[in-house]
């Protein structure tokens, strides 16, 4: 008698879909940074840029282990595969931004502050809830303070951790994106070895974007979790980058010559990252039928990858 072997089911939304865990370290471009990390003297850039470093190195170790919490009820092997690249890549981006906090801190930036608080299971600062104290006491930001602390939460339900990661991959993937196609975000940077690790870092974000997703949805994570957790995402990751950014920017001296701040502040009305693209983009996750690998990246991740990886020219001066 003949026995037939049921398919496995289909988890993953591109089984074909594969990225390495590259081998890279970025500490001689690290150890050699001077302060000035963004160009034409743009102090909330770089204040911004360090305050993003910052949330890295725990943020990514929250996402790892969203994923893996639920790597036992994976039973596509393509999906297991890309979950443990997507780890692999995790893992190295945390090594790399705890080594640049630190660098930047002795900058005088605010890396090591917003690491800390992450370490200490917390992103919202006692002077920071002082803030929101009194920024939501009236009008349409009176309940932001609520939502905030909400995503603020030391200990999400693990479906609610993972909700939270495929939320914040969307938030990282669509910076990363932008970054790499905009010659504009570019030449903020003001050293081309600090841009090639954004690059590096940007690239992979974009190979792995639908990871967190495809496990979340594979676990049966409804559509209201879903879009709640980008609600509590969007609240927490501007309020938190915001503050940082902007206390630090108010704290350097470097704001008060020439009017670098108030040229920092002109500057921003053209910064890709504020665009109404940008937010567009961002928005497409709240669709119920949105899916991470309907922005394609494709052909931008193997325009960069090769400059990235050692060879060629750098695309943007191509």
């Amino acid at each position: 008698m003949s026995t037939t072997t049921e398919p496995v089911p289909r988890q993953t939304s591109d089984p074909d879909r594969t990225f390495p865990v590259r081998r890279i370290s970025f500490a001689s471009v690290i150890e050699g940074l001077d302060q000035d990390v963004a160009a034409d003297d743009d102090v909330l850039m770089a204040h911004l840029v360090a305050a993003l470093s910052g949330l890295f190195p725990d943020g990514e170790e929250i996402f790892i282990e969203a994923v893996r919490h639920h790597r036992d009820q994976i039973s596509d092997p393509d999906l297991l595969r890309q979950v443990n690249a997507f780890i692999g890549q995790e893992v190295t981006h945390g090594r790399e931004h705890r080594l640049l906090n630190e660098r930047l801190a002795e900058l005088g930036y605010r890396s090591k502050l917003v690491e800390a608080t992450l370490a200490n299971d917390a992103a919202i600062t006692p002077a920071m809830r002082r803030i929101l104290k009194v920024i939501t006491r009236f009008g349409p930001l009176s309940d932001l303070r609520d939502r905030i602390e909400e995503a603020d939460s030391l200990e999400p339900e693990p479906i609610m951790a993972l909700a939270l990661t495929a939320a914040l991959e969307h938030y990282t993937a669509t910076m990363a994106e932008t970054l790499l196609r905009e010659p504009e975000l570019q030449r903020r940077f003001a050293d081309e070895g600090f841009f090639r690790m954004w690059a590096w870092h940007a690239i992979e974000e974009c190979e792995h974007k639908a990871v967190a997703f495809d496990v979340y949805k594979a676990v049966g994570g409804d559509e209201e979790m879903r879009r709640r957790a980008m609600r509590l995402a969007t609240l927490a990751l501007a309020f938190i980058a915001g503050y940082h950014t902007v206390v630090g920017a108010l704290g350097d001296r470097r704001s008060y010559r020439n009017f670098n701040l108030v040229r920092s502040v002109w500057r921003l009305r053209s910064n890709p990252l504020l665009s109404k693209e940008f937010r567009t983009r961002l928005a497409d996750y709240n669709r119920p039928d949105f899916h991470p690998l309907q922005h394609d990246t494709t052909e931008l991740e193997d325009t960069w990858r090769g400059w990235i990886e050692g060879d060629g020219v750098r695309p943007s001066a191509a």
